[in-house]
């Protein structure tokens, strides 16, 4: 599969993780790398677009993003 098309810009990685490279590539093979669709930045993109993701939600905040979706 191919890499999430948010994952260049992803203000998550970019801002929040980048003092941490070691645990912010740990997540990006698990998520960002393969099936997006299990990252709640990703399921929140893909309902309302990027400008709608909480900079505050983390990408394993799955449960937290079907929440956002679906007010």
């Amino acid at each position: 599969m191919a890499d999430c098309e948010c994952l260049e810009g992803c203000l998550f990685f970019n801002e929040k993780m980048a003092p941490y490279p070691a645990t912010a590539e740990k997540i990006k093979n698990s998520l960002c790398k393969g099936d997006s669709t299990e990252c709640a930045r990703y399921i929140v993109f893909q309902k309302f677009g990027k400008a709608q993701v909480p900079s505050d939600l983390y990408p394993d905040e799955v449960e937290r993003a079907q929440k956002i979706i679906s007010n």
